[in-house]
């Protein structure tokens, strides 16, 4: 979970705001009654998210293993851009700067374990709504669904959006070379002239 500890500023949108979105897109069919029963006796909601998270959990691991034998030096390399990718620490220590294969190893490890958690969240409220709500408290099953729906939604959300960013990176970023900028030092006869700037 170090990735979590992983400080960028455009890190927030894939943490937080794209999946509120998504999750919001997951919550309006919530407001059909329709649906809530469906979803309780009919469409096995649960059943066929949960088939998709088994095969993505070993699409992650399967990732995991190819970024972190991946050839290239630039993998090895601090990311670049206008603000560092950096990993806190506990304690006093001072943030490490990450390198791109160090941070893409993170990102899947924490889509893999991130897959199964929720994975096991929703057999453990099936389990749950199957042999205690519906058998003590049949009135609050539907408002439980409610619930469990609104927290399922935004971890989805997160993983949604935490896979299409590992995807990018998986099919185009990792293969671009990083963009350097030298500056062509002037000659003493060039006295005068500005810099010129060369890729």
């Amino acid at each position: 979970m170090k990735y979590l500890r992983i400080s960028h500023p455009e890190k927030i949108k894939f943490d937080l705001v794209f999946p509120v979105v998504f999750a919001c897109f997951f919550f309006l069919p919530v407001f059909s009654s329709q649906f809530r029963e469906d979803a309780l006796k009919g469409i096995d909601v649960l059943g066929r998210s949960s088939d998709l998270l088994s095969i993505l959990t070993g699409f992650f691991v399967a990732s995991l293993a190819a970024v972190a034998t991946f050839g290239g030096d630039e993998m090895n390399q601090p990311m670049p851009g206008s603000s560092p990718m950096l990993l806190k620490h506990s304690g006093s220590a001072p943030p490490e700067e990450l390198t791109r294969r160090r941070f893409l190893c993170f990102l899947f490890g924490y889509l893999a374990f991130t897959s199964l958690g929720i994975y096991l969240g929703g057999f453990a409220y099936f389990a749950v709504q199957a042999y205690i709500l519906e058998k003590y408290w049949p009135d609050s099953v539907i408002y439980s669904f409610v619930v469990f729906w609104g927290l399922y939604g935004l971890a989805l959300g997160n993983l949604l959006s935490n896979t299409l960013l590992g995807l990018f990176y998986l099919t185009d970023r990792i293969h671009r070379p990083n963009h350097i900028v030298r500056w062509k030092v002037n000659r003493p006869e060039d006295d005068g002239k500005t810099p010129s700037k060369v890729a």
